[in-house]
């Protein structure tokens, strides 16, 4: 009994291991960046898409169950510019609830991150946000 318990554990772990999608965004100590992978999308509250002492962003999945009706008080108002990870799109709004104008933005790339700055009337602005894997 205890050989199978171990066996399904090594299997689970190099099931993990093995699809880098599963291990989500990663932080980029060089870069003050978060790198998202598909499904995935960071906002941070500088227009340069960097977070500094790895303070000010904020990671957004395309999850079974999980929504982003609201940004919450602490990224409320504060978006500046937005990462999206490979095949990944996503639909920003003014206010939370999904309501308000509305942005779309995608990474239709199998290879390389998007980075968005979100300028103009958009800058700070964002309350509530929709991702979804392509």
């Amino acid at each position: 009994m205890k050989h199978r318990t171990l066996l399904k554990i090594a299997i689970a772990t190099a099931a993990m291991l093995g699809a880098g999608s599963a291990l989500g965004a990663q932080w980029d100590s060089n870069t003050n960046k978060m790198n998202p992978v598909m499904g995935e999308a960071v906002a941070y509250n500088r227009s340069d898409c960097t977070a500094p002492g790895a303070q000010g962003y904020m990671v957004f999945q395309d999850k079974p169950g999980i929504t982003y009706s609201y940004v919450g008080s602490a990224f409320n108002d504060k978006a500046s510019c937005i990462t999206l990870g490979t095949r990944t799109r996503v639909r920003i709004y003014q206010h939370k609830d999904f309501k308000g104008k509305t942005k779309d933005i995608d990474n239709a790339s199998y290879d390389s991150i998007k980075q968005v700055e979100l300028g103009g009337w958009w800058n700070d602005t964002m309350s509530s946000i929709k991702v979804w894997k392509k």
